[in-house]
């Protein structure tokens, strides 16, 4: 059962920095030692992990950076921007590549197991090299692009307008559709791979069961849905919508026609949501400017923050120790997060 709010312990802070300007994004080198930045004002920079030392900082996606994803053996950085260019880091901060990514701003990046980068920016689909060389260009969608997931056998999904696809690098069309008509706004696919989700304009989330294309939705959130996330043993989905932290239980026939597990924490709307790596915890943080950690195995809140500027960004470190935080201030927090006793 659930503690009184203001009984919760607080999360313990192992440092703090300032990083200029709003943190659009935080991504955690895979051994955890480093901690990658992505601000409004176009820099990149990269934290160590145990100290908060910053290694180096970047200015170079002008009008704001707002994708990174380091690539599997932690030697590159990628990341992109609002100037519709990728860039690819040496991981103690050089420049190795410079590339136009599309005509719109790189929404996301995503490197596979085998060391292959996919962007997407506006309406196009690429994939490069690990050197930062164009590998494949995609025929230009319909809509906008606003999800990119890679699959462990080498495909991978985007999510779009009135669709889901599945691509195979090396072909120039999908491999497979998951149709749906409406405006999808972001990608989750549960790490089992049996359950694809998108979040919808219309205050709903769709999924498409991977293997068959069957497909439903849960409706019902007061706004849209931009913020989802799946615990790593793929029993648990979380969403955002609203204030309320909505958590669904896939295990046996959920999550359809099952009733959620619902978390009125938060004051203001869900800014930021994501699972630990190896457990059910669940961290969200809100425009309230609260972050509270709850696991969703045990039904219960662990700690949180409060009276924080409004929180804009999330990354649990591999591992789990840690939890970093980003706000609309530019502000950058480190801290420990409790377990279930």
């Amino acid at each position: 059962m659930n503690r009184p709010l203001r009984e919760l312990p607080a999360l313990a802070a192992q440092w703090a920095s300032a990083a200029g300007d709003y943190v659009n994004r935080l991504c955690w080198s895979p051994d955890g030692r480093l901690l990658a930045v992505a601000t409004a004002d176009g820099a990149v920079a990269v934290h160590d992990a145990c100290e908060g030392r910053l290694c180096w900082r970047q200015e170079v996606h002008g009008l704001g950076t707002t994708a990174l994803a380091w690539s599997p053996d932690g030697k590159r950085l990628a990341s992109g921007g609002q100037d519709n260019r990728l860039c690819l880091w040496a991981a103690e901060g050089s420049e190795l590549q410079r590339q136009p990514a599309g005509r719109g701003w790189v929404g996301t990046l995503a490197w596979s197991a085998g060391g292959v980068l996919a962007s997407i920016a506006g309406r196009e689909l690429k994939l490069w090299d690990d050197e930062g060389r164009l590998q494949q260009s995609f025929e230009a969608a319909d809509s906008t692009l606003t999800g990119l997931q890679w699959l462990r056998g080498g495909q991978l999904l985007t999510a779009g307008y009135g669709m889901v696809a599945r691509w195979q690098p090396g072909h120039d069309e999908p491999v497979r559709c998951y149709p749906w008509k409406a405006s999808l706004l972001n990608l989750a696919v549960s790490p089992d791979e049996q359950i694809i989700t998108a979040g919808c304009q219309e205050g709903a989330i769709h999924l498409w069961y991977a293997n068959t294309g069957e497909d439903f939705q849960m409706s019902g959130y007061p706004t849209k849905v931009r913020h989802t996330a799946w615990s790593a043993d793929s029993r648990y989905f979380a969403t955002g919508g609203g204030e309320e932290l909505i958590i669904w239980d896939c295990a046996g026939a959920g999550p359809k026609n099952t009733e959620p597990d619902y978390q009125s924490v938060h004051q203001a709307p869900i800014s930021a949501i994501a699972f630990s790596h190896g457990d059910g915890r669940v961290a969200s943080g809100g425009e309230d400017g609260q972050v509270f950690v709850y696991d969703a195995r045990a039904r219960m809140l662990l700690g949180g923050l409060t009276g924080e500027p409004a929180i804009s960004a999330l990354a649990w470190q591999p591992g789990d120790a840690l939890l970093a935080l980003g706000d609309a201030q530019g502000g950058i927090r480190i801290c420990s997060v409790p377990t279930a006793e």
